[in-house]
């Protein structure tokens, strides 16, 4: 005899199954019918769930970001100095993308289509975007003398997240790549515009 999920255990049941379809086929060519027998549930028990495929999705992405954001600021809570916790915040990123590549599909390759679904994505990243750069605040000890340091924030966070999101997929295409490379070479970059770097005359 088949033993009953309990909702939360039916609810992640359906979550593993959703980022594994849309990761291997793309939103727009996965179905809900898909999802639920992937999920060894009924479509009414999904739609118990979810309202909608884009409410699937949503929910997906949000739980993919936060998990993501809180292993990076986890990582940069250590007692250490500055350019050692950027570094090991970078390296639990590409940790999460080799141990959960279907999970960083899911999340780092934005969609496209209707608005609804757009939208939902940018939402998504801006989250994200907000988590990163409130973890960049707090390396005040170094970034206190720093013109528009504001700014210099935010732009370096929006970089930051856009080239982690492209090195991600350009490293799904180069699989040899030693994650340690990428990791020191975001470290470098990201440090070197958090400092100030290059001023021009």
């Amino acid at each position: 005899m088949a033993v009953r999920l309990k909702a939360p255990e039916r609810r992640a049941r359906i979550l593993r199954a959703a980022e594994a379809e849309f990761a291997a086929r793309g939103y727009h060519s996965t179905s809900m019918d898909e999802i639920a027998a992937a999920a060894g549930v009924t479509k009414p028990v999904l739609y118990d769930h979810f309202a909608s495929k884009l409410d699937l999705y949503r929910q997906l992405t949000e739980g993919i970001r936060d998990e993501l954001t809180g292993r990076g600021a986890a990582a940069m809570a250590a007692d250490a100095p500055a350019g050692d916790r950027i570094r090991t915040g970078v390296e639990a990123f590409f940790a999460f993308v080799e141990e959960r590549p279907s999970a960083a599909r899911v999340l780092l390759f934005t969609p496209v289509g209707e608005p609804e679904l757009v939208e939902a994505s940018r939402e998504v990243q801006a989250g994200a975007t907000a988590a990163l750069a409130a973890l960049f605040v707090g390396e005040a000890d170094f970034l206190a003398d720093a013109p528009d340091r504001e700014r210099r924030i935010e732009l370096v966070t929006e970089f930051m997240k856009q080239g982690l999101h492209g090195l991600a997929e350009w490293w799904s295409q180069h699989p040899e790549t030693p994650r340690e490379a990428l990791v020191d070479a975001v470290t470098d970059l990201v440090w070197s515009g958090l400092r100030g770097g290059y001023r021009s005359p």
